[in-house]
């Protein structure tokens, strides 16, 4: 069963106090793919690069306060092209350079996008940690994209953050999908509980300040929270508090989700899933093993039927001629032995002037008729070849005088303004 392992990640004012990721603690969860917990708390660096390569994706939730997201108008554009466009659209919104800021929009819809911001140095660092912890499949979502979202309501996060000072993160999913945060630094010489549920509802208030809530909350500040929503807004909007949990965290990761690594171009970023086409590779392995024997098995037993013919070839010649050595090719030597033969019994063998000239008269009266101004200036015979200098070889039907002299087993080659003709030896 497919799993996803989902790690929580500090805000980037508490990440860059606390040292290298490896010297971190980092609340996780485990859930299949119904988002069904399997396994959660906290844990060090180096146990969650077991759990990593046990999960099949690995999604870390990056701090609400750390992104922001922006709706803006676009007009109609390939999607390509809208990614290059975003930063000159949003230029009036921004208080920092673009070249600084990574942009990640959602597809369009009806002429509205909306765009993930966030600050280039954090999310290589967030990358970096993907690296390190060895995930083949990683991806990054804002904590308030990531919430479970309820019907005309806002979903409020409300969760302490684990560090020395009091440090608050609120997380706010609107009904219109567009999602904010802050992080809330109390500072140390507040020591009442009270004043700090009241701060967190005054950031509440601001980040939400007309929508229904539901807000999760964690144990330590839920019924202080309820009591401060019951007292204000109980009658101007309905409030609903639970104590938070995994779910409510990662309810709302679908595929519709802003993955902030979408546009990183890093080997870290969503590796070729191997595990997921393990089989079908290894189908295809397994049918160009299967080939490549079947085709040297072919390959083995026309070797072997070559070298018995060679041998056999070999045996005959050695038999008929004890006394010569053997070549690389006996059967033209043996041809050649038996035009010997044919000469000292007064026949002509097929490489003999008399022969190839004769034969080549022929073919050439052939062509005569139907090619009156192809004339010969010399003949001459050497290395039991014909060499024949025609007036103009351009007016030489070669293809024709090729194939009638193929006929009669001889082979006609052209090189250098001359024909060549020849006896044609299988073996040569």
């Amino acid at each position: 069963m497919a799993s996803t392992l989902y790690i929580q990640l500090p805000p980037r004012t508490v990440a860059d106090k606390l040292g290298a990721w490896s010297e971190q603690t980092f609340s996780y969860c485990l859930a299949s793919a119904e988002k069904n917990i399997l396994q959660q708390g906290r844990n060090a660096f180096a146990n969650l690069q077991t759990l990593v390569q046990q999960a099949g994706q690995t999604v870390l939730l990056v701090s609400a306060s750390d992104v922001n997201f922006l709706q803006v108008a676009v007009p109609p554009m390939p999607f390509a092209k809208l990614k290059a466009a975003i930063p000159n659209l949003l230029e009036e919104q921004l208080l920092t350079d673009p070249a600084d800021l990574v942009f990640v929009p959602s597809p369009p819809v009806k002429g509205q996008c909306y765009v993930a911001v966030v600050a280039r140095v954090w999310i290589e660092q967030v990358l970096g940690l993907g690296v390190q912890l060895g995930a083949a499949r990683v991806s990054a979502i804002a904590l308030s994209d990531s919430l479970n979202q309820h019907a005309d309501m806002a979903t409020v996060l409300v969760e302490s953050v684990q560090t020395e000072r009091q440090i608050f993160e609120i997380a706010v999913k609107s009904p219109e999908q567009i999602a904010s945060g802050l992080s809330i630094d109390v500072p140390g010489t507040v020591t009442d509980h009270t004043q700090v549920v009241q701060q967190i509802f005054a950031a509440v208030n601001i980040l939400a300040p007309q929508a229904s809530l539901q807000v999760y909350a964690e144990p330590s500040l839920e019924a202080t929270l309820r009591q401060l929503f019951v007292e204000h807004d109980s009658e101007t909007r309905q409030v609903q508090v639970a104590p938070l949990d995994w779910k409510s965290k990662i309810g709302g990761v679908s595929n519709q989700s802003i993955d902030l690594l979408a546009f990183l171009n890093s080997d870290g970023k969503q590796s070729f899933d191997w595990l997921k086409w393990r089989w079908s590779i290894s189908l295809i392995a397994f049918m160009i093993l299967i080939s490549l024997f079947a085709l040297n098995w072919k390959w083995w037993s026309l070797r072997r039927e070559a070298n018995t013919i060679r041998d056999s070839i070999q045996a005959t010649y050695q038999s008929a001629f004890p006394k010569e050595p053997a070549s690389r090719d006996p059967l033209f030597q043996m041809q050649q032995k038996i035009n010997a033969a044919k000469k000292l019994a007064g026949q002509s063998s097929n490489d003999d002037f008399l022969v190839l000239s004769a034969q080549f008269a022929q073919a050439w009266d052939q062509l005569v008729p139907a090619q009156a101004t192809a004339t010969v200036t010399s003949i001459e015979y050497r290395e039991r070849s014909l060499f024949v200098t025609p007036k103009n070889l351009a007016e030489v039907p070669v293809e024709k005088l090729r194939a009638l002299l193929k006929e009669r087993n001889l082979k006609l080659e052209v090189k250098d303004g001359l024909l060549k003709v020849f006896a044609d030896v299988g073996g040569v």
